[in-house]
């Protein structure tokens, strides 16, 4: 009995939590990631979701505390509300009014506010991803049986832990350095108030997305027993076209 149970927790079906596990292995023994994929994947993507939205209200109470970041996106949000009424010359003084008001209140951190965004664009960002994991296997060669979506979400959801001390640390570096330019990506060499919509999809390039991804490309590798480059490829085609709709959609809104 003793000798089964011990088999049962190591390929992840011995206990309740034994999927939680994943999380703790993604960091320290990625290998162990691999037979807990596509268990509980309903579960590992709540969790997911809930890790990566305290991050997303953690960075805005850190940003909304430095007076210099602070000033930096109000900066950038008043450019675009700008361009916005130069657009619309349609509105009344009233209207416009209205508008840098409700600017001004949207810039002071709230806890309710920054909750409900943070589900809601994490919850679209894993979707989204875990989706283009599934469309682009055909673009990369890889046969649409190879493995279960519940394989995708659970290794999206695992991974994404590195995403998420990857915009601890962005985070934290531009506080330290008092501007948004401060930061482990190529978004340190552009002006955010110059190409605001360039300067926001190379932020999301930062070294801990880029250990997820490597990550997640292997681990995919390694569940549908394929070449290590092609599971890279399977990885980066989904994460750049993650990116290139949100330029995409940026460019559109400006």
């Amino acid at each position: 009995m003793m000798e089964q149970h011990e088999h049962q927790s190591a390929d992840g079906n011995g206990g309740r939590w034994d999927w939680l596990r994943g999380f703790a292995a993604v960091v320290t023994e990625p290998r162990q990631v691999l037979p807990l994929l596509g268990k509980q994947a309903g579960r590992v993507f709540v969790a997911a979701l809930l890790m990566l939205t305290a991050v997303s209200v953690l960075t805005n109470w850190l940003y909304f505390r430095s007076v210099p970041i602070r000033q930096q996106f109000e900066q950038l949000a008043q450019q675009q509300l700008e361009r916005y009424l130069e657009r619309h010359p349609e509105l009344s003084p009233e209207q416009q009014a209205t508008l840098r008001q409700q600017l001004q209140q949207g810039m002071r951190f709230s806890l309710p506010r920054s909750l409900l965004g943070g589900v809601f664009s994490n919850t679209i960002a894993l979707l989204s991803l875990a989706g283009l994991l599934w469309l682009v296997q055909p673009l990369v060669g890889v046969r649409w049986s190879a493995l279960r979506f519940a394989v995708l979400v659970t290794a999206l959801g695992y991974t994404s832990l590195w995403g998420a001390v990857g915009e601890i640390v962005a985070a934290a570096l531009q506080v330290l350095g008092h501007s948004l330019q401060v930061q482990p990506s190529l978004a340190a060499f552009v002006v955010p108030e110059e190409q605001p919509v360039l300067f926001s999809v190379l932020s999301r390039i930062h070294l801990g997305a880029l250990l997820q991804f490597g990550l997640l490309g292997t681990l995919l590798a390694r569940a549908a027993e394929m070449a290590l480059w092609r599971g890279m490829l399977w990885s980066a085609a989904a994460w750049g076209l993650w990116l290139g709709a949100l330029y995409g959609m940026g460019v559109l809104v400006r």
